[in-house]
């Protein structure tokens, strides 16, 4: 999984633009990634997004108490995927159907209902797979040398430098936990 900090990305922007004020002529294409230097595989972001719901229940029950959460499945393939979800609800949705037909129709609103959603969901998975299961890396050699190019004035008292943009220090599980998962929360809710 290729993730990047937002504000990593506008440090480097910041000094891009900087290192290049002078030559308006250069074209260079700076790939801020994390996929050569620092993966952020998906068994972290997982284990984050179950560390933090346990740790922070945003879910109550009908009566009030706390909803138990399950481990979230990850696939590899689109087909695995595919495969997980025929045998876990398409089967038991075409028993219903079948059962609906059997009895004229008294489960007809329900089977709609369901069949609806598993539609929508499987939509989005194809929707979204060439993202979620993308395996490729970015290559971030120039983004390394504009690094390797700040001066020495670009630091502060620490040696660290004030537009840091190095993704090798990012620790990914305290990054999930902390400010994506959070942020993401914050952000999307009504």
């Amino acid at each position: 999984m290729d993730v990047i900090p937002g504000d990593m990305v506008v440090n480097a922007m910041m000094v891009a633009m900087a290192a290049h004020s002078e030559d308006q002529q250069v074209q260079v294409i700076y790939h801020v990634t994390s996929s050569m230097r620092n993966p952020a595989p998906y068994s972290i972001l997982w284990k984050s997004l179950f560390q933090y719901f346990n740790d922070n229940p945003p879910c109550t029950g009908r009566n009030g108490e706390r909803v138990r959460l399950k481990k979230m499945r990850f696939f590899s393939t689109v087909i695995w995927f595919k495969l997980y979800m025929a045998v876990k609800y398409m089967l038991p949705l075409e028993m219903l159907r079948l059962v609906n037909i059997a009895l004229c129709g008294v489960f007809s609103r329900r089977y709609n209902e369901l069949s609806r959603k598993f539609r929508f969901m499987m939509q989005l998975s194809e929707l979204y797979a060439p993202y979620t299961l993308f395996k490729g890396c970015f290559d971030d050699i120039n983004l390394d040398k504009l690094r390797m190019g700040m001066n020495k004035d670009n630091q502060n008292n620490n040696g660290a430098y004030y537009f840091d943009f190095d993704p090798k220090y990012i620790d990914w599980g305290d990054y999930f936990y902390n400010v994506h998962i959070p942020g993401v929360l914050k952000y999307t809710r009504d």
